[in-house]
Formats: C-alpha cells, sequence, structure tokens
C-alpha cells in the first residue's frame, strides 16, 4: 500500500530474521529491503555463574567471569518472577562487578542469586551505510517505527531507529525529510477489508536537534521522537483499548447524518476529532452515561443481527406485503447465489482449510513469542495471503491436470485459464451473498416478531442521535460547527431517492465508495 501511494519505490527497514524466511524474505528482497538484526532474534548465551546483586547502576555476580564473558555494549538478561529484566553493558570493573547504562528499577532488583544470559552487542554499520547512501541518492526508506506489527489500538513507544537515521544523515550533510504515514482502519484481518492511507506534513530535523546530536545522541535522539511521535498521532487514530474503539465508531456512526457524505480524508478528521473527546473527557459522568447507553445499544443490534447502518432504515417498518415481496427477493437471490457457488466451494474449502490451519498454528506461535500481541490478527492475515500466494497456483495446476487426466488437452487448458477468473468471480459473489444474507436474516426475524424489537431498536437509536449531537455540541463545539456545512448539503439532495431499503447494507457500502477521495 505504501509503494503504490508513494508514487516511488520505498526500501523498508526489514527484520533480518523475515528477510532470511521463504515467502515473506522473497518479497523483501523483490522491495529491495534493508535486514536489520534485531535484539531479540539475537541468541542468548548462558552466563557463568550467578548474579547476587543488582540496583542502582551495578550489578555483582557469583563465581562469574565478565571480564572475559562481556564487551561494553552486550546486553545481559535476568528473570524476576515472571518478567523478563535487560541491562546494557556500560562498563566492567572485575570478573564479579560491572556498570550498566541506565539505572536498574527497584521491580527487577536481585537480592538472592539469580541465572542470567547473555546477549551479543550487534553490529548495525553495514546496516546505516545502506540506509545512508539511499538517502544519499535522493531514494526513500520506509521504517516501522513501533518496530514490528501488533493488534494494539495505539501506538506503542517508538523504536530509536527512525530518529537515528534522520539525524545521523542530516549530521553528514544529507538532505532529509521525514514524512509520518497512518494507516487506518477496522477490520483489518477480514478479507477485502478497506484500509486509509494518509500522510502527514512533512518533518525536517531542527538545527538545534543536529547539533546537539554531535554531544549528547540519547537527548536528541529522544527530543526528536517526541516530534515525531506528536506527528504520527496526528494522522492516526488512538484509544485505550478495543471497548473504546468500538464506541468511538459506534459515536462516530450516530452522529454522523445518515445521508452525509464524507471524503476518506473528511471520514478520518471526524473520527480523530470524536476520539480526542472519548479521550480527554473519558471521566465525565454524562459522557460516561452516553457511552454506556451507546454500547447497550450496540449489545441490542449484535442480538438482533443487525448493524447500525441497518437500524437507521428501519423507519419504514409497518408494511407487511413489501417486506414479505422483499424477504422473498433476498431469498431467491441468495438461492440463486449458492447454486453458482456450490462449485467454488468444492475447489476452494480444501485450500481453505489447510491455509486457516496452518496460519492458526503461526498465530499462536506469535503469540507466546510476543509481548505486545493481544490476539494475533495480523500474523493470521498476512500469513494467510503471502502461503496463499505460493500455495493457490500450485493447487490448481494440480486440479488443471486431473481434469486431463479425465478429458481431454483443451478441456484442461480451458480450466487452466478460466478457473482462476472463476474464483476470484466467485470471490465477489460471496461477498454480495453475505450482504444478502445479513439483510435477509432480520428482516425474517423482524416479520415473525411482528416488528416489536426492531421499533424499540429504532426509537433507541433516534434517542442516541440526538445525544451524540449534544455531546459534540458541550465537548467540541467547533467540530459541530464545521459539521453544518455537510448536513445542510445532505438536506438539500433529494433524500428519497437515495433512500436504502429496509435492513440494506449496500446503501452504507455506495456511501463511502461515492465519498472516496
Amino acid at each position: 500500500m505504501m509503494n503504490s501511494n508513494v508514487g516511488r519505490p520505498v526500501r523498508f527497514i526489514m527484520a533480518e530474521k523475515s528477510y532470511n524466511q521463504p515467502i515473506i524474505g522473497h518479497l523483501g528482497k523483490l522491495f529491495h529491503s534493508v535486514p536489520v538484526v534485531r535484539p531479540q532474534d539475537v541468541p542468548l548465551m548462558p552466563g557463568v555463574g550467578k548474579l547476587i546483586r543488582a540496583d542502582a547502576n551495578t550489578i555483582a555476580g557469583e563465581g562469574t567471569t565478565f571480564t572475559t564473558n562481556f564487551t561494553k555494549g552486550d546486553v545481559i538478561m535476568w528473570m524476576k518472577g515472571r518478567e523478563k529484566c535487560t541491562a546494557q553493558v556500560q562498563r566492567i570493573h572485575s570478573d564479579t562487578e560491572l556498570e550498566v547504562t541506565f539505572p536498574i528499577t527497584p521491580e527487577h532488583a536481585i537480592s538472592e542469586p539469580t541465572d542470567f544470559k547473555i546477549s551479543r552487542r550487534i553490529d548495525h554499520s553495514e546496516m546505516y551505510a545502506q540506509v545512508y547512501d539511499t538517502l544519499k541518492n535522493n531514494h526513500c526508506i520506509g521504517i516501522f517505527p513501533e518496530g514490528g506489527s501488533h493488534d494494539h489500538t495505539s501506538l506503542q513507544p517508538l523504536k530509536a531507529g527512525v530518529a537515528l537515521f534522520s539525524l545521523g544523515a542530516a549530521e553528514r550533510n544529507i538532505s532529509v525529510k521525514v514524512v509520518p504515514c497512518g494507516m487506518t482502519y477496522l477490520f483489518g484481518s477480514k478479507f477485502r477489508s478497506r484500509a486509509y492511507v494518509e500522510f502527514g506534513e512533512p518533518i525536517t530535523p531542527p538545527e538545534d536537534l543536529v547539533e546537539l546530536f554531535n554531544t549528547d545522541k540519547r537527548k536528541a535522539t529522544g527530543l526528536f521522537l517526541d516530534q515525531l511521535n506528536d506527528a504520527l498521532r496526528g494522522i492516526t487514530i488512538n484509544v485505550a483499548d478495543y471497548r473504546s474503539l468500538k464506541f468511538l465508531h459506534a459515536f462516530r456512526q450516530l452522529y454522523q447524518p445518515q445521508n452525509c457524505r464524507l471524503s476518506a480524508r473528511e471520514y478520518l478528521r471526524l473520527t480523530r476529532r470524536l476520539s480526542l473527546v472519548v479521550e480527554s473527557r473519558k471521566d465525565e459522568p454524562e459522557l460516561q452515561e452516553f457511552r454506556a447507553r451507546v454500547e447497550n445499544y450496540s449489545d441490542y443490534c449484535k442480538a438482533l443481527l443487525v448493524r447500525d447502518s441497518q437500524a437507521a432504515t428501519l423507519k419504514r417498518l409497518g408494511k407487511e406485503a413489501p417486506e414479505i415481496r422483499l424477504l422473498l427477493r433476498r431469498g431467491f437471490t441468495l438461492y440463486m447465489m449458492a447454486v453458482i457457488l456450490v462449485p467454488f466451494f468444492v475447489v476452494a474449502l480444501p485450500i481453505g482449510g489447510v491455509i486457516h490451519h496452518l496460519a492458526s498454528k503461526k498465530k499462536s506461535k506469535a503469540l507466546s513469542e510476543s509481548r505486545v500481541k493481544i490476539v494475533g490478527a495480523d500474523v493470521k492475515s498476512s500469513f494467510n495471503i503471502m502461503v496463499g500466494a505460493y500455495v493457490i497456483p500450485p493447487y490448481l495446476l494440480c486440479i488443471t491436470l486431473i481434469i486431463y487426466a479425465f478429458t481431454d488437452r483443451n478441456t484442461a487448458l480451458i480450466v487452466l485459464f478460466c478457473l482462476p477468473m472463476a474464483m476470484y468471480i466467485s470471490l465477489l459473489i460471496v461477498q454480495e451473498a453475505v450482504m444478502e444474507l445479513r439483510a435477509a436474516l432480520p428482516l425474517f426475524m423482524s416479520l415473525i416478531s411482528q416488528h416489536k424489537q426492531f421499533r424499540r431498536l429504532y426509537e433507541m437509536r433516534e434517542e442516541l442521535v440526538v445525544l451524540a449531537k449534544r455531546m459534540v455540541g458541550t465537548y467540541d463545539p467547533e467540530l459541530e460547527k464545521e459539521m453544518e456545512v455537510f448536513t445542510n448539503e445532505s438536506e438539500l439532495e433529494d433524500e428519497i431517492e437515495r433512500e436504502p431499503s429496509l435492513f440494506s447494507l449496500r446503501y452504507n457500502i455506495r456511501r463511502r465508495i461515492a465519498g472516496q477521495a
């Protein structure tokens, strides 16, 4: 996505562990990525003796050989309970005493003999040389400043690499600009889900920080990282947890008028503004009460198999004859789609099951090795795509050979060339079938229950729409004034012509496509 939107080749900084893997490594080499060795990928060696004291900047051992086992820059690691503690060696005083770079916190202090391990200092000189050479030739370097993929709902602490590259290049009189890039999505782990890429204003390393970098690299790096962190937060959505993220999107859907069309940039800006309200005013009793009501409404929607965009269509409830005709039409559409998709499921289910099984094992392994992943959806989704790209072509070729064995060459060639296209078209039909099913099920439930629960759902939504506008008017009046322009425009358009049918999801999809800019 970065390469397709930047408009120029990007050399990404890539973990050497991934760079040497058979699938993702080939992609990294294809994009001329720069491999980097990460501390967590360096094998640990068991230390000789035991640590008996670790406090302030000093570590003492018993039966240890620090002078022969350690050099400056190595990392010493020990366990305190279930927590892994690390410190970088600054100076070695003797075989039983060494000094570390940063003071050891009281939580990590040692008061009894403890085993330890050693991680050798990593030489990054070749990697830095490649980065500086790329920047000197006016090319682009892409770096993920958080250090790796994760599924948290907010930015993780930035690693120092991007600041070291930028300030180091500026110190060498290489003109460099850092362009923040944010990617926003809600269902990133789902196939064919939407993602928005947004770029911030270019940042040039300040001259005072470049001068400070000559004398105090750590301080200059920290100050520049703070500047980059603020820039990244300005183009990403950051909330405390998944529950807050779901509330934020429900808040945005309730506040944004149903007929209001926003471009991608406006949609992201509105969501970020509301996220600031959610995070900065989270202790306000009025907002807490509103949040509780929204979450109750969301649970009600989930119980009735309805999304918020569908709940907004429920003012049409009441006339059973048109609703029965609509249900029959959707049922017939689903039946025809099911008939068309039978060959697709026969062909795709075996390979899909294998890929799903392998991806689940990969996710479990990643969760056990990482402290920043919550459910590992990012790992599973990436693995699905990578393995699918390598496994599906041979699988389709095997099907072609089987058909050739039982028919003739012409039939096999037709299958070979048409099957990939048929698989892709089937995926599009599956997407449409899911939309029809999500519209048909609640419509059927509504007819069976004579619309009682669904009328109540619509009333709840209308009340929350009023409350959402009140929350914005109270906590961000400027946003309320800015949104008046879009609200007035939507009121001038022909509402009846664009009104969706009962429980339909197509209106929401059409509105988002029309709003892309």
